[in-house]
C-alpha cells in the first residue's frame, strides 16, 4: 500500500521530532502556537465533512469529536492524556505498523455496495460485484486497498466517498472507467494515475468524493 507507507513514514517523523523536543535536543518553540490550536483544522474539517458528505458522515462526527477533545486538552479545560510522552511512541508504533504490514489476500466481495471503516489498521478488498453501486471508505491511522477491476456496473455514475485521517488509500479501478476525483485535502492529496486521459460519456463514472487530512489517495488500474 503506497500511500499507507508514505504516511507511515510521515507518523514515524512526527513522534521522533516529539520526543526531540521533550528531551531539549532540538528547540520547538516554534511550534508552540501551531502546536495549540491546530485542533481546529479536525473541528473545521468535521462540520465541512458532516455537511458536504452524507455517505462519510461517521468520519465527519469522528474527527469533530476528537479535534473538541484535543483542542479543550491544549486550552487545560480537560486533561485526557495522563501521560503526554507515551503518545510519540505510540505514533512511532502505528507509522511502523503501517510500513510493515502488507502483502495479505484480498478478499472477493460480491456485494453491490462497499463500506470500510479502517482505524489503526487496514484492509485488502476486491470487489467482483456486477451491479457495484459504490460506497465509502473511513481511514484513520491506516487505509485501504480497493480493486474494482472484477467489477461492473449498470449505473452512469457511481459515487465513491473517502475519508482519510493520516491514511492512505489506494484504488484500483477497469481501464475502460471514467475517474473523477474531487474534495478538500488538507495536508494531503491524490493521484489519478489512470490511463484514460479523456472523458468518455459512454462509459461508468466513479466518482470519488473525499476529504483528506495528512493523507493521500492513489488511483490506477
Amino acid at each position: 500500500m503506497k500511500q499507507g507507507k508514505i504516511f507511515g513514514f510521515l507518523l514515524i517523523l512526527i513522534g521522533l521530532l516529539i520526543i526531540l523536543g521533550n528531551l531539549e535536543i532540538i528547540d520547538i518553540g516554534f511550534w508552540q502556537i501551531i502546536g495549540t490550536y491546530w485542533p481546529l483544522l479536525l473541528i473545521a474539517a468535521g462540520f465541512y465533512n458532516i455537511i458536504t458528505n452524507p455517505a462519510g458522515r461517521l468520519g465527519g462526527f469522528i474527527v469533530l469529536g476528537v479535534g473538541i477533545l484535543f483542542q479543550l486538552n491544549n486550552l487545560d479545560h480537560l486533561d485526557i492524556f495522563a501521560n503526554i510522552s507515551i503518545w510519540p511512541i505510540i505514533l512511532i508504533l502505528i507509522g511502523i505498523g503501517l510500513l510493515v504490514r502488507g502483502g495479505e489476500k484480498a478478499q472477493a466481495l460480491e456485494r453491490n455496495k462497499i463500506n470500510t471503516i479502517n482505524i489503526f489498521s487496514g484492509r485488502n478488498s476486491r470487489i467482483v460485484s456486477q451491479d457495484f453501486k459504490g460506497g465509502s471508505s473511513i481511514s484513520i491511522f491506516g487505509g485501504s486497498e480497493l480493486d474494482f477491476r472484477e467489477a461492473k456496473t449498470l449505473e452512469k455514475e457511481i459515487r465513491f466517498d473517502v475519508f482519510l485521517l493520516f491514511g492512505g488509500d489506494d484504488i484500483y479501478v477497469p481501464e475502460n472507467w471514467n475517474v473523477d476525483i474531487s474534495g478538500l485535502p488538507i495536508f494531503g492529496g491524490w493521484d489519478d494515475n489512470t490511463s484514460r486521459k479523456t472523458f468518455d460519456p459512454e462509459a461508468p463514472t466513479l466518482a470519488i468524493k473525499c476529504l483528506i487530512l495528512f493523507g493521500g489517495i492513489d488511483v490506477s488500474n
